[in-house]
């Protein structure tokens, strides 16, 4: 498995991951250590001064999405 889709997330990576699933994409939004380790992950990318999911950043927002929060995933 992908080391992206299981590494433990802080909650201000999570929320960053889940800010740029919903079209927030700007850096300036976002948290810069957040977006580094997502980067790190291969969770986003940047591209044209935007930060976007990657095929695998989708994956993880869709399995946390589907994941009751407080759940032992």
């Amino acid at each position: 498995m992908e080391r992206g889709l299981i590494a433990p997330l802080s909650p201000n990576e999570a929320t960053a991951l889940r800010r740029v699933a919903n079209g927030i994409s700007m850096p300036g939004h976002l948290r810069s250590s957040s977006v580094e380790r997502l980067k790190q992950l291969a969770l986003v990318e940047e591209s044209d001064g935007r930060i976007q999911l990657t095929a695998l950043g989708q994956r993880r927002y869709l399995a946390e999405a589907a994941t009751p929060h407080g759940s032992a995933a």
